[in-house]
């Protein structure tokens, strides 16, 4: 049903503050890990965190979010210490980076997929695959979702490069500085063919789901606590919601926060 929202329908949400966090710590951390290893120095990532900064202020996304002073600065604030825990996990230094936000895709039948990996590096086994997320750690057996699309990459590797990663890898970032250790943030998975084969798979499963689901206009609902935070609840079936309005009411939401920030209507 999100999905359903979000591309079937096209309805527009108002940007929240986690997801433009991750935005912004991902472009320090693309600016820096851009840079050649002995360059990667704390200076230089103080420098690529005004760079971003800058570029964010102007940001139309951003400024969407018509934060007070005080609340850009606990932004921030909560910025750099996503950061601050990247540097507990390794030395930016020491990463072996391939490529950068690399754009990567594979043709599987009737459809392709296709991404962009945060960062592709290489150790002494090959290729890993490496995702950054700006959000507390959470145990292997909760990061299934995430596991399987950086496991797609890896198979999308395999299609476009001839070489197959043998490891996917997330680094978590986010909360305190003493609520996790580094082995909490990190969190791994080997490539091998079942784990490819399972996931070829589940995008077959959902390529088929969707085709079904928009012939008979049959999208599913999947009622969690996580529905709380879903930017379509109000308009969800499984909440009492009326699908049919959500273009029209998300759209005139987005409409107001647009001219409340001094930004034209439409992008």
């Amino acid at each position: 049903m999100k999905y359903y929202f979000q591309y079937e329908v096209g309805a527009p949400t108002i940007p929240s503050e986690a997801m433009l966090r991750g935005t912004f710590v991902h472009g320090v951390l693309e600016r820096l890990m851009a840079r050649k290893p002995a360059e990667r120095t704390n200076d230089a990532s103080r420098e690529d965190f005004a760079a971003a900064q800058a570029t964010m202020l102007q940001d139309e996304q951003f400024r969407m979010l018509a934060l007070s002073d005080a609340e850009r600065e606990e932004f921030w604030e909560s910025a750099r210490e996503c950061l601050r825990a990247y540097y507990r996990i390794e030395h930016p230094r020491d990463a072996n980076v391939v490529a950068l936000e690399k754009w990567v895709t594979a043709p599987l039948g009737e459809f392709e997929i296709a991404g962009f990996i945060d960062r592709l590096e290489r150790d002494a086994r090959g290729l890993v695959v490496v995702d950054y997320k700006a959000a507390k750690p959470k145990r292997a057996e909760w990061s299934t979702d995430y596991l399987r699309q950086l496991t797609l990459y890896a198979l999308m590797c395999e299609v476009q490069m001839n070489e197959t990663p043998h490891q996917v890898r997330i680094f978590y970032l986010g909360g305190g500085k003493d609520e996790h250790t580094r082995d909490d943030r990190v969190v791994t998975q080997d490539v091998t063919s079942a784990t490819i084969d399972s996931v070829r798979d589940d995008a077959r499963r959902v390529f088929s789901g969707l085709n079904t689901a928009r012939a008979t206009d049959g999208f599913a609902t999947n009622v969690t606590k996580l529905c709380d935070w879903c930017d379509y609840k109000q308009w969800c079936p499984a909440h009492g919601g009326d699908k049919a309005s959500a273009k029209a009411e998300t759209t005139a939401a987005v409409a107001l926060r647009r001219r409340e920030v001094g930004l034209p209507e439409s992008a």
